[in-house]
């Protein structure tokens, strides 16, 4: 056994699949797309040792599976995922609130950058902001739903509190639509109900699609800084 200790990347779950560097040790990676996972957590590019797959042994029992195209879903997707990140233009987040953000994101299994975006997005960092609808602080949390997480409306101006109050909100959509960012992102602007309407798509309403659309692209501009410096 060498000096470097070695991890085996593996498939995140539902639950911890927002997650920073869970490792410590240097990763050896063969896999492509593995490669891409470690490089989105925060902390884990330093330690990205690439290395070449191992030849597969011949066996006549398996038959070699060649031309296997992406569903048109899955093309739309890369295609405004990669479009999301061309159209950011900013670097990596900065924030008088990073100690909140950073604390809350380790409780919660959170992706930092990801609340970052959703809170860029909805009042620009600013902890005293009052949407036309009422909804409050850093991650614009509406009063009732802050009620529903024991949170009262006074405290959602608290910029601890809110993000707190937001990532718990996070988590649970992620429970109930898994890896589904457009999902999360739908049901955390529009609500729930309105996602299940249309069922399970991103609801047809301009704000929604739009506000979809500025989170994953502050996202993914994120992440893409994040991994450059």
């Amino acid at each position: 056994m060498t000096a470097t200790n070695t991890a085996v990347a593996k498939e995140k779950s539902r639950e911890s699949y927002f997650v920073d560097c869970p490792v410590t040790n240097n990763i050896r990676v063969a896999d492509a797309r593995a490669s891409e996972r470690f490089e989105a957590l925060s902390g884990c590019n330093a330690q990205i040792i690439h290395i070449a797959p191992a030849p597969l042994p011949a066996d006549p029992g398996v038959a070699r599976i060649t031309g296997v195209k992406e569903s048109p879903r899955e093309r739309r997707e890369r295609e405004r995922n990669s479009e999301a990140i061309s159209s950011y233009r900013g670097g990596a987040p900065v924030s008088a609130y990073d100690t909140h953000i950073l604390r809350t994101a380790a409780a919660y299994k959170v992706d930092p950058l990801f609340l970052h975006a959703i809170i860029a997005t909805e009042s620009r960092h600013n902890p005293k902001a009052v949407s036309r609808v009422g909804a409050r602080g850093l991650m614009q949390i509406m009063p009732g739903t802050g009620r529903t997480l024991g949170v009262e409306q006074g405290a959602l101006f608290d910029p601890a509190v809110n993000v707190d109050a937001g990532a718990r909100l996070l988590k649970r959509l992620q429970k109930r639509y898994g890896r589904n960012f457009d999902l999360i992102l739908s049901a955390y602007n529009a609500g729930e109900g309105a996602v299940a309407k249309y069922g399970n798509r991103i609801p047809p309403y301009r704000e929604t699609q739009n506000y979809v659309k500025s989170v994953m692209a502050r996202y993914n501009g994120y992440r893409a800084a994040t991994i450059a410096r």
